[in-house]
């Protein structure tokens, strides 16, 4: 018989399986896993996933994190100070970290600054300072620079405390904390007792002029009657009470 007569019924028989396998396939599915259930149904809550949008983003953040660290602000008294050779400042400058950077101030009273170089600085307030060398940036470097200057060390850190205390005299002012006029009288003894505590004053040398500040410590000794910082180089004298 010839081999085509033979291949003929093969090949039927072979076409009726493909096709009752299909039909098998179509009727009958394959069961898929169940989906996996959250163990802990707290964690993909909706306030979960608004965690990061509620993070405020008004102020900058560290830049050390690929974000931009704050400018602080002066002390209340630190701008005053008058800056002297000797002096280390450290600059911030905003959004603009290659210029942040620590320096002394030479003999010359000079300090020297990222772009602008030698700078004279001695003799100037600190605030008086950090607004010259915004200026300066400002002028030729930076479009509306915001600057932070602030005193590292002191070359001296030196108070005079005279007149109706207890141990009058100099006294060095410890690392770069600012100092209360009660701590400072406090460290000259306290009051003696005639001491006129509403009458104490504070000299002061400021942009090269020396200010008298009168200052009434008995209403500091309030806690709501605010406080009042001295700065290296004042020169504190507590009156007499005459009744």
């Amino acid at each position: 018989m010839p081999l085509i007569f033979l291949l003929v019924p093969f090949c039927t028989l072979f076409a009726l399986l493909m096709v009752s396998s299909s039909a098998l396939l179509k009727a009958a599915p394959p069961d898929l896993p169940a989906p996996l259930t959250q163990s802990d149904p707290t964690s993909a809550s909706p306030g979960a996933f608004r965690q990061e949008a509620d993070v405020p983003r008004s102020a900058p953040l560290d830049r050390s994190g690929g974000y931009e660290a704050p400018i602080p602000t002066l002390m209340a008294g630190e701008g005053d100070y008058v800056l002297a050779p000797g002096d280390t400042l450290d600059l911030m400058v905003y959004r603009e970290p290659d210029l942040s950077m620590r320096s002394k101030i030479a003999r010359d009273g000079r300090v020297q600054l990222p772009l602008l170089g030698e700078v004279k600085v001695a003799g100037l307030s600190v605030r008086d300072a950090q607004e010259q060398i915004r200026k300066l940036y400002d002028a030729d470097y930076l479009v509306d620079p915001q600057i932070y200057l602030n005193i590292a060390s002191y070359t001296q850190r030196k108070i005079t405390v005279i007149g109706q205390v207890t141990r009058p005299g100099s006294y060095e002012l410890a690392g770069s904390e600012s100092l209360g006029i009660l701590e400072a009288v406090g460290m000259a003894g306290g009051f003696t007792r005639i001491a006129d505590t509403k009458n104490v004053t504070i000299k002061r040398k400021t942009a090269g002029k020396v200010e008298t500040i009168k200052v009434n410590t008995k209403r500091l000794e309030d806690p709501q009657g605010g406080s009042f910082q001295v700065l290296p180089g004042d020169i504190i004298t507590v009156g007499e009470s005459w009744y």
